[in-house]
């Protein structure tokens, strides 16, 4: 029993100082490489290594050549068994400031090996509150948006593409 537990604590161990010393600076200019590929850029960031993630300041999102988004903070976690993205603060271009609000609070992205084929997402902004999941099996996205008093007064039009609750709330469900 004591041989088992001394193995399990030497994985742990090893599973933490290898994602200790991982380089996770380089993993990111990896994935821009692969973004790249799909014409979307990410400029102007200034990154900063953590233990076990990353930190982008500044980071300007662009797609096809045009500027998408800009986002303040970005914190990247890195763990075997639970991988988190949180960005704060994001300003989506002036061009979508008719069908959206531009300003979105936080976004957090995870994904974890409890639940291996899903990732799941929140955000709050102007708009409300989102809270959505992407089935990597199925490729299916459902969304559920509760929305602010902005959003329903101002970007109506924007709410067709959803389909009203009986509780006030918003769904979206589509197959990708």
């Amino acid at each position: 029993m004591v041989k088992i537990a001394k193995f399990f604590l030497y994985l742990l161990f090893f599973i933490g100082m290898l994602l200790f010393f991982l380089p996770k600076e380089n993993l990111f200019y990896l994935l821009e490489q692969e973004l790249s590929q799909k014409e979307i850029f990410i400029s102007h960031e200034s990154i900063k290594e953590r233990s076990f993630g990353l930190q982008l300041k500044h980071a300007t999102i662009s797609y096809e050549g045009i500027e998408a988004a800009a986002i303040k903070k970005t914190d990247v976690v890195f763990l075997l068994f639970y991988n988190e993205v949180t960005l704060n603060n994001i300003e989506l271009s002036s061009l979508v400031s008719n069908y959206w609000p531009q300003k979105i609070a936080l976004c957090k992205v995870n994904y974890s090996l409890l639940h291996p084929l899903l990732i799941k997402a929140v955000a709050k902004g102007l708009f409300g509150e989102i809270d959505a999941e992407y089935a990597l099996d199925k490729g299916e996205l459902k969304v559920l948006l509760r929305p602010s008093k902005l959003l329903l007064k101002n970007y109506r039009s924007s709410l067709r593409y959803f389909k009203k609750l009986k509780n006030g709330e918003y769904s979206y469900e589509k197959s990708l």
